[in-house]
C-alpha cells in the first residue's frame, strides 16, 4: 500500500483540519505539540514534541477524525513509558489498522498516557482520568483561615476520608453529549456544543445517566461529595492547593467572576489540576450524589452522605462565584428539582467493567 501525506506543502483545507484535531486532543495532552505524520510504502513516520518526560501513546482514526481507536500496540520508537523529552520519533510498518483506508480519513494522535478510559458514544468521547484511591483530610484545613469560606461552619469538622480507585470526567458534560442523549438542550448559554450543558436540576441528571448507562453499558453516576473533594484536590497527587490545581493564581485555572463575564466558557480551556482535571473550580457549580447534612469528627470509608434529606450537594463555584467558593472544600446544596443557569456536572464510574446484554 502507498500512502503519502507530504506536510511540506498541505492545501489550506487539509492544515486546518489537522491543527484543529491537534487542538482538540492537545487539550488532555498539554506536553505533545507539533505532531506530523507521513506514510510511504507502508512506513508511517509520526514525529512529535514533548517538553516533559511521559508515558506515551498513540491511536488512529480511519473516519475523518470522528472516533480513534485503543492506543496502537504494532508501533516503535518513542512511544510507551517514559518518553524522554525533545523532537521525537514513531514508526510503523504496514499498519493493518489503516490498510485499505482512504488517505483523507486517516488522522494520528500522540498523546500522553496517563491511565485515562476512552468510551465513545456517538462518536463523542467521553473521557473517564483513573484516581487513586487514599485517606485524605476532608472539609476545612486548618492551612487555610476560615474567611476565605463563605460559611465555613459548612466544612467543619475536618475529618479523615478514605476511598477506593475511582474514575472522574476530565472534563464537564459537554451541551454535544446532553443532546446526543437526551436530544435537547436546556442550557441557558448556548451556541457552541462544546460549552458544559447548563440549567440542569440533579434530577434530570439522574434521567440523563440511566439511558447513558443503558446505551453504553457503564455504570455511570454523579460523584459523591467525598470523591469530588479529593479528585479536585489531587487525589494522591495533591500539593495541598487552596484551589483546584493552584493556590495562589486561580484566574488560570478556572472561570469565576473576575475572569467569565458572566458566561460559560467552552470545557477544558484553563489550567487543569494535579490529576488533569479541567474547570473543577468554577464555569459551572457541579452536582454531587449526595443529600446535603452536616460533616462530623468519624472516620469515613466510600461515605455517601446521609441517606435522606432535602438538598443535594453542589460543588465547585461557577462563572459568577468570587473565588472562595470555587476553592476545593466549600459547599454550597439546593433542591434536587433546581434548574439555574450555572448548575452542571461531571460523570464518575467506580470501575471500568461493561455490562452487556
Amino acid at each position: 500500500m502507498h500512502i503519502a501525506l507530504p506536510y511540506s506543502k498541505p492545501c489550506k483545507a487539509t492544515l486546518m483540519w489537522l491543527l484543529l484535531m491537534v487542538a482538540t486532543f492537545g487539550l488532555h495532552a498539554q506536553r505533545v505539540d507539533s505532531v506530523r505524520w507521513s506514510m510511504n510504502n507502508g512506513l508511517l513516520n509520526l514525529s512529535y514534541q514533548l517538553d516533559k518526560e511521559a508515558d506515551i501513546r498513540v491511536r488512529v482514526s480511519i473516519d475523518g477524525g470522528h472516533t480513534y481507536s485503543e492506543p496502537l500496540d504494532s508501533v516503535k520508537g518513542d512511544v510507551g513509558k517514559n518518553v524522554k523529552p525533545g523532537n521525537k520519533l514513531i514508526t510503523a510498518q504496514d499498519l493493518a489498522e489503516i490498510e485499505g483506508i482512504d488517505v483523507w480519513l486517516i488522522d494520528f494522535v500522540v498523546e500522553v498516557d496517563d491511565g485515562s478510559f476512552i468510551i465513545w458514544f456517538d462518536t463523542i468521547p467521553i473521557i473517564m482520568v483513573p484516581v487513586e484511591g487514599g485517606t485524605f483530610h476532608m472539609g476545612l484545613t486548618h492551612a487555610h483561615s476560615t474567611e476565605i469560606a463563605h460559611d465555613p461552619e459548612r466544612a467543619m469538622p475536618l475529618h479523615d476520608v478514605t476511598l477506593s480507585d475511582f474514575y472522574i470526567g476530565r472534563y464537564e458534560v459537554t451541551q454535544r453529549l446532553w443532546k446526543a442523549v437526551m436530544g435537547d438542550n436546556p442550557s441557558r448559554f448556548n451556541g457552541n456544543d462544546s460549552l458544559p450543558v447548563d440549567q440542569v436540576s440533579w434530577t434530570q441528571i439522574q434521567i440523563f445517566i440511566a439511558r447513558l448507562s443503558q446505551m453504553t453499558g457503564y455504570r455511570f453516576h454523579l460523584p459523591t461529595e467525598a470523591q469530588w473533594e479529593y479528585a479536585a484536590r489531587g487525589g494522591r497527587k495533591s500539593y495541598g492547593h487552596l484551589y483546584p490545581g493552584s493556590t495562589e493564581n486561580f484566574m488560570d485555572y478556572g472561570w469565576y467572576c473576575a475572569n467569565s463575564g458572566n458566561v460559560t466558557h467552552i470545557v477544558g480551556q484553563r489550567r487543569p489540576n494535579e490529576l488533569g482535571l479541567y474547570d473543577m473550580g468554577g464555569n459551572v457549580a457541579e452536582w454531587c450524589s449526595d443529600w446535603a447534612g452536616d460533616y462530623t469528627a468519624d472516620h469515613q470509608t466510600n461515605p455517601r452522605g446521609p441517606k435522606h434529606g432535602e438538598n443535594r450537594i453542589i460543588r465547585g463555584g461557577s462563572i459568577n462565584s468570587p473565588s472562595w467558593t470555587c476553592t476545593v472544600f466549600d459547599r454550597s446544596w439546593y433542591l434536587p428539582d433546581y434548574t439555574y443557569g450555572c448548575y452542571g456536572f461531571r460523570l464518575a464510574l467506580d470501575d471500568i467493567e461493561r455490562e452487556l446484554d
